[in-house]
């Protein structure tokens, strides 16, 4: 099978991309800076076929998808842990071409990773199916938002477009420090603010795996939810101190207080000075998260996420590795 991978640079990309190499797999892989490609993947000790473009190029995307079998769409723009979003409308314009052309050259399956925070704040108690998308925060969230309801009226026409909505991702082995790990440099290198709500955490092997196993699946139109082991914020403070082996100093902060904090940090990076990794619209998101029903994923697939320590113990050995964390004297066993 040669598949097209888009976002292959990245975290989730890379691991896909290497998830379907071990597999047997041909791969392509649509890049903007091939060497980039190169330096992420080598790590893995595998490689790939690279169509050099964007996401939003028709005419690169054309030539990408020639000869290919089936999609995975795992490129976007950065989300909001890190700071204020894009303001672009990057991520439903890939979307819109990627999976627009896959469907209209007869591929399939074409997979995509879509994102919980399409549904935060949330109006359900668990995330299912049937939950409906929350009102976007930011143009960030309206262009994420856009390729969701891309994705879902190409599903209601029958198209093969497989719907992954996941939810933080951690593990080892990343081209960048963003997303979970900026807060979990955040946490062991200075302490942890605990607010309400929490977070849903999703290994990325983990995820790798499912999408794999999806992209070897009948073409046919199908959604899941990946939002992966729900934690409350002192759940995952906890659980971080283990597999540290370290205590974590931490504050309990009211979500009001977060979400305050959170614009005065958007008013700071405004104004150019630096700002710990916050912003009004991931403050929002943290406090107001709630757990996805991945129950049906999980059997569909026959196989069950990891413990969360286990994730997190590789994820803090592997940014030991890098120098991103000091290592702390062991208070836990």
């Amino acid at each position: 099978m040669k598949i097209l991978v888009t976002g292959a640079s990245g975290y989730i990309g890379s691991h896909t991309l290497a998830t379907l190499r071990r597999r047997g797999h041909e791969v392509r892989a649509l890049a903007r800076n091939p060497e980039r490609l190169r330096a992420t993947l080598a790590p893995f000790g595998v490689d790939a076929e690279v169509a050099t473009g964007d996401m939003t190029d028709e005419n690169a995307v054309a030539t990408a998808l020639q000869g290919c079998d089936a999609v995975i769409h795992a490129a976007g723009e950065v989300g909001v842990s890190g700071g204020v979003g894009p303001k672009g409308t990057a991520n439903a314009d890939g979307v819109r071409t990627v999976v627009g052309q896959a469907i209209e050259a007869g591929i399939g399956p074409v997979v995509y990773t879509s994102t919980v925070g399409s549904y935060l704040p949330a109006t359900d108690p668990v995330i299912t199916l049937d939950t409906p998308l929350a009102e976007p925060l930011s143009s960030y969230g309206a262009s994420k938002r856009q390729a969701e309801e891309l994705v879902l009226e190409w599903q209601s026409q029958g198209a093969p477009v497989v719907d992954f909505t996941v939810g933080g991702v951690y593990g080892p082995q990343s081209p960048h420090l963003e997303g979970g790990f900026s807060s979990i440099v955040a946490a062991l290198g200075t302490f942890m603010l605990v607010p309400d709500g929490g977070v849903g955490v999703i290994d990325v092997r983990d995820l790798a795996r499912l999408l794999a196993n999806a992209v070897e699946a009948p073409a046919e139109p199908r959604r899941y939810l990946a939002g992966g082991r729900f934690l409350t914020w002192a759940e995952w403070t906890e659980t971080l101190a283990a597999a540290a082996g370290c205590e974590v100093p931490h504050k309990r902060i009211a979500s009001a207080d977060m979400i305050d904090l959170g614009r005065r940090c958007d008013e700071m990076r405004a104004q150019g000075k630096e700002a710990p990794p916050l912003s009004e619209e991931a403050a929002i998101v943290m406090t107001s998260a709630v757990p996805t029903d991945d129950s049906a994923t999980l059997s569909t697939f026959g196989c069950e996420y990891r413990p969360t320590v286990d994730t997190f113990r590789d994820t803090v050995e592997w940014l030991r590795e890098q120098g991103a964390v000091k290592p702390r004297a062991a208070t836990h066993g």
